[in-house]
C-alpha cells in the first residue's frame, strides 16, 4: 500500500495509521478510539493475524492481497446497531459501484460480486465512537482461499476488469463512508435506505427468514421507512420481520 498516494486521494481530515501486520485492525481502532482518536482515524494493515468477522467468524487473506481497514467515526447522533450495519453496507457497496464494480449487499452487510463474497464488514462501538472494519478481496488467487470457508468467496481481479488501485478504491470507500454518515439534521438515512435497497443482493431470491416470532419463507427482502423496517416478500404481499432476524438464501 502506497500511503503517500492514498493521502493524495483522501481529505486532510483523515488520519492514517499504517501497519505491515496487525492482529486485527478493529482491535487497534477500538484501542485508539478509547484513547480519544478523532473522527476520521483510519487503521490499515497488509496482513491480519486474527482478523474477525461477524458472529465469531474469522477473516483470512494473504499479505498484500486485500484491503484491510478500520475507520473510526464519531456520529453526531447515536445510531442503533441495525442502522450502523445498514449504513456501512450501503456505503461500501455504493463506493464499489461508483468505482465501476457492480457489487451488491447480502444481508446485512456482506459484499457480493457475481454471487461470490468479496468483502465483509464488522461494526463495533466503544463509548461515543463507532469502528467500521472492512475487508475487500482485491487480488487473491483461487488456490489461496482457505478450503474450510463457510461461503463461496471471490476476488475482484478474478471477477471483473478492475481499473482501481487498492489506494484509490480504499479512498473511495472511506470518503463514501464519511459522506453518507447520517447527521442530526439531514435526510441521509433515506439516501442510505434507497442505496441499500438498490444494491440488495437478495431482493428477488428465495429466502428463509427466522426471527423471534418464527420462520417465514418468501421471495426476497427489502427495507422501508426512516426507521428501516424489514419486510419479506411473500405471495404478492409482505411480512414484517425484526431486523435481528437470520436470513438464509434457499
Amino acid at each position: 500500500m502506497d500511503i503517500d498516494l492514498l493521502r493524495d486521494f483522501l481529505s486532510d481530515d483523515i488520519t492514517i495509521e499504517y501497519h505491515e501486520e496487525l492482529p486485527s485492525t478493529n482491535d487497534r481502532a477500538l484501542e485508539l478510539a478509547r484513547e480519544g482518536a478523532p473522527h476520521g482515524t483510519l487503521v490499515l494493515t497488509e496482513y491480519q493475524r486474527n482478523g474477525r468477522g461477524r458472529r465469531g467468524t474469522t477473516w483470512s487473506a494473504p499479505a498484500g492481497s486485500s484491503i484491510l481497514a478500520s475507520l473510526i467515526i464519531r456520529p453526531a447522533q447515536p445510531l442503533k446497531p441495525h442502522q450502523l450495519a445498514i449504513y456501512s453496507g450501503a456505503a461500501v457497496a455504493l463506493a464499489l459501484e461508483i468505482s465501476g464494480i457492480p457489487a451488491r449487499i447480502k444481508w446485512p452487510n456482506d459484499i457480493m460480486l457475481n454471487d461470490l463474497k468479496i468483502g465483509g464488514i464488522l461494526v463495533e462501538t466503544t463509548g461515543d465512537a463507532v469502528v467500521i472494519g472492512f475487508g475487500i478481496n482485491y487480488h487473491i488467487a483461487e488456490e489461496d482461499f482457505p478450503e474450510n470457508l463457510h461461503y463461496p468467496a471471490g476476488s475482484l481481479h478474478n471477477l471483473v476488469d478492475c481499473k482501481e488501485t487498492r489506494e484509490s478504491l480504499l479512498a473511495n470507500i472511506v470518503l463514501t463512508l464519511m459522506e453518507m454518515l447520517p447527521g442530526a439534521y439531514d435526510d441521509k438515512m433515506l439516501k442510505i435506505l434507497l442505496a441499500w435497497n438498490k444494491l440488495n443482493w437478495i431482493k428477488r431470491k428465495r429466502v428463509r427468514v427466522t426471527g423471534p416470532m418464527g420462520c417465514v419463507e418468501g421471495d426476497g427482502i427489502f427495507l422501508s421507512g426512516n426507521d428501516m423496517k424489514f419486510h419479506v416478500l411473500r405471495g404478492g404481499g409482505v411480512v414484517p420481520m425484526p431486523l435481528s432476524s437470520k436470513v438464509e438464501v434457499l
